[in-house]
């Protein structure tokens, strides 16, 4: 099994630098196209729930294997916990489904909750799975 030891990044306002950051670790990883663009958007929805509703402070830390890409969000504040994912998407609102869409785009979506703070972590595997 190859891999790598993985990159962290401090949350800040700079979104446009950090998704950047992403989706270069995600490309030299080998992850490409939709799934890439799916990561992204995830990744992106964590990281503005630690800005919004987690203290505003956290980290994003993200590393590969062979066969798949993980990024794990953490926030300063601990309030999250898997409890809060949505079985269905929430209706009759313009916003409140990010932890919904983040459990419908990776192939795995975690929530761990620990004092002061609470770990997303998002896997998905570096190329789609094809359907039976």
């Amino acid at each position: 099994m190859t891999g790598d030891r993985g990159q962290h990044w401090p949350i800040d306002d700079d979104l446009t630098a950090l998704r950047q950051r992403l989706l270069q670790h995600a490309a030299q990883a080998g992850m490409s196209g939709e799934r890439l663009d799916d990561l992204l958007l995830a990744v992106n929805e964590a990281v503005i729930n630690v800005l919004e509703h987690g203290g505003g402070k956290g980290t994003l830390s993200i590393w590969h294997n062979d066969s798949c890409i993980t990024v794990d969000v953490v926030d300063t504040s601990g309030n999250l916990a898997p409890r809060h994912i949505p079985p269905e998407r929430p209706t009759g609102t313009v916003r409140g489904f990010g932890l919904w869409l983040m459990s419908q785009l990776c192939d795995e979506f975690t929530i761990h909750q620990n004092a002061g703070e609470s770990r997303v972590r998002l896997r998905m595997r570096l190329h789609a799975t094809p359907a039976l």
